[in-house]
């Protein structure tokens, strides 16, 4: 029986583009032991032309401190994730830490004046605002309740960012309420759909994967599907403090599902370990 899939021909998704490391720490974090005990791992031939790409890749990250090899009770090692290789994750793969950050009622107001002629540059500061999970409020004025001051730093040095902005900090809008304000700025209505989708989705699939018996290359197959719709669902949601976010807001669904479909997929590829 084939996975249920994530992909609907007609919705626009965000198109998932990781390089080959940062998709194998992604997966190590949760998956360590039973991806590359025994000197081999079960991913590497999707990812890597070869073994030796493979290897020396894993050498690259080792020398940059993200990597250990483990060895206990005799066994043979295995590649674990060091704290310094999670803190470098995106910040998608520990969500709680922002739902959880408490709001000190703070909105950073971005609000640029970029002319035609530089559609590029306005084009490209539109994409990094996005990155940054800030809202538009108004097509020129971007909000978020998180201090953006070093980002913006950043930007002035980087992009002269001062000369087209002016970044404000302000505890109230007039007349307008902390949750019209995030309703406002961002697409709630159609974040729940995608988070809808994926719960319907694997939901399912978790069924599946507990009802039958599927072999490695399905188990995988499973992995990498629910790896990008996660990620899928979680790049253009604000993942906003626990006060500010709707009542029909199902993230923290998708993140519980998301770590209990690894969890057990964690386990049944544990009985194709060498």
């Amino acid at each position: 029986m084939e996975w249920k899939n994530f992909h609907h021909p007609d919705w626009t998704l965000p198109v998932i583009r990781r390089r080959a490391q940062e998709e194998w720490m992604d997966l190590l974090a949760d998956l360590a032991e039973p991806l590359s005990t025994g000197g081999r791992a079960h991913l590497w031939k999707p990812t890597y032309p070869n073994l030796r790409a493979y290897h020396n890749s894993m050498s690259r990250l080792r020398k940059a401190g993200l990597l250990i090899r483990q060895n206990e009770d005799g066994k043979l090692p295995y590649l674990k994730l060091t704290q310094q290789g999670r803190d470098s994750l995106p910040e998608y793969h520990f969500p709680e830490k922002l739902w959880n950050t408490a709001w000190d009622g703070i909105w950073y107001t971005l609000v640029f004046d970029v002319p035609e002629s530089e559609r590029h540059y306005r084009d490209t500061l539109r994409g990094f605002l996005k990155r940054m999970r800030m809202g538009c409020l108004q097509k020129s004025v971007w909000i978020t309740p998180r201090d953006i001051r070093r980002e913006y730093s950043d930007l002035e040095r980087a992009a002269n960012i001062r000369s087209v902005s002016y970044l404000l900090e302000s505890r109230t809008v007039l007349r307008h309420e902390a949750l019209e304000m995030v309703e406002n700025s961002w697409n709630f209505n159609w974040l729940q759909e995608l988070h809808g989708r994926y719960l319907s989705v694997f939901n399912k699939n978790l069924q599946m994967l507990r009802e039958m018996d599927h072999d490695e290359t399905a188990l995988i197959h499973l992995l990498r599907e629910e790896a990008e719709a996660y990620i899928q669902c979680m790049l253009p949601d604000p993942l906003l403090p626990n006060e500010l976010l709707p009542g029909n807001y199902q993230g923290k669904s998708v993140y519980e599902l998301h770590k209990t479909l690894r969890s057990e997929i964690r386990l049944h590829l544990e009985k194709y370990i060498i």
